[in-house]
């Protein structure tokens, strides 16, 4: 039996949660949405919170809330998820991409820095796979910066909650995330003008008509239970993690950040020691299926590989293996013993 690269933790609580609202007709923008906000703001720290259909329209939401349009410019990650780029898109803005630093993931904060212009109104940082940006570099930025801990919600940077410390927090509940709610996500700020501009403009709970972008309560119940059980999940994500490290010793294969009980471990990123045509006819043979996360922005918008050559190697050589907190012992030492062997 295969093992898929990827499962959401639904237990019978969250089936719980779901039909109590579809037997109470609760399907709308209601109590179970305001209940999941209030647990997100206390989560991450922040004052104000607001849950959306989908990553995408958190992004929209800010982006509206900050004035962001014709002419403007973001800088993001070229290592990172199309969402913002999708909502830079439909407001007629600019993305600014950056390269991922020599041996990491992220940009540094001193190329970010560089690309900062007249035009410039935003950065969105994220901590990719769950692993941490250092996001106290980009502190005197003088710009707003977003931070997208849709990989590392739940965790602490420095004893801050992941986003704490951000002019606007975003994060994804899709199906592949830490915590799921089949799809959405939120926004959180302690700017109460910026907030009240992007819940006037999510509408879907108070008549007015805005981009009707607004989280579903039975999604909502779903999430409620989810965070309830959070801290389990990223303590069973770093427990595999630190299986797949020791397995991984004795290969010539690596995984670019050393293990850390801080991170929180959506993926299991490897860059594998051999072609693409090897690892994958490997993998398949062994009934693990692997993947590639990430596709570097720069594919999106038709620019040249060599302008990101860091980004684009990540994005064709790296690889991730099956991390979920569902995962049972056996394919846990089967996906290590596997790996060990792949030399």
């Amino acid at each position: 039996m295969k093992i898929v690269s990827s499962r959401p933790t639904i237990t019978r609580k969250e089936l719980e949660g779901v039909l109590d609202c579809l037997i109470n007709d609760e399907l709308q923008t209601g109590t179970c949405v305001k209940e999941f906000e209030s647990a997100l703001a206390r989560l991450v720290g922040l004052q104000y919170s607001l849950v959306t259909s989908s990553l995408t329209s958190a992004y929209q939401l800010v982006f509206k809330s900050l004035g962001i349009g014709n002419g403007d410019e973001v800088i993001l990650p070229d290592y990172t998820h199309p969402a913002p780029l999708a909502a830079l898109d439909s407001a007629g803005a600019k993305p600014v991409l950056v390269d991922c630093e020599e041996n990491s993931l992220f940009p540094s904060a001193e190329s970010i820095k560089k690309l900062i212009g007249e035009k410039t109104r935003a950065v969105v940082i994220f901590h990719i796979f769950g692993y941490h940006f250092p996001r106290e570099a980009l502190a005197e930025a003088g710009i707003p910066v977003i931070e997208d801990i849709s990989h590392a919600i739940g965790t602490e940077i420095n004893d801050v909650p992941a986003g704490g410390e951000a002019a606007f927090t975003v994060a994804s509940f899709s199906s592949s995330m830490i915590i799921t709610t089949g799809n959405g996500g939120m926004v959180l700020t302690n700017n109460s003008r910026n907030y009240s501009s992007m819940k006037e403009n999510r509408g879907g709970d108070d008549g007015h008509p805005g981009l009707d972008c607004g989280m579903t309560d039975f999604q909502a119940a779903m999430g409620i239970s989810q965070i309830s059980k959070l801290q389990n999940f990223l303590a069973r994500r770093r427990e595999i993690a630190k299986i797949y490290h020791e397995a991984l010793r004795i290969t010539p294969h690596k995984s670019i950040v050393p293990f850390s009980d801080r991170f929180a471990y959506q993926s299991f990123p490897i860059l594998f020691d051999a072609s693409n045509e090897k690892v994958e006819k490997y993998w398949r043979k062994c009934g693990i299926e692997i993947y590639q996360p990430v596709r570097g922005l720069h594919n999106f918008l038709g620019l040249k590989r060599e302008d990101f050559p860091i980004s684009g190697r990540l994005s064709k050589k790296l690889y991730s293996l099956p991390i979920y907190p569902t995962l049972t012992k056996k394919d846990i030492e089967g996906i290590a013993k596997n790996l060990s062997k792949f030399v």
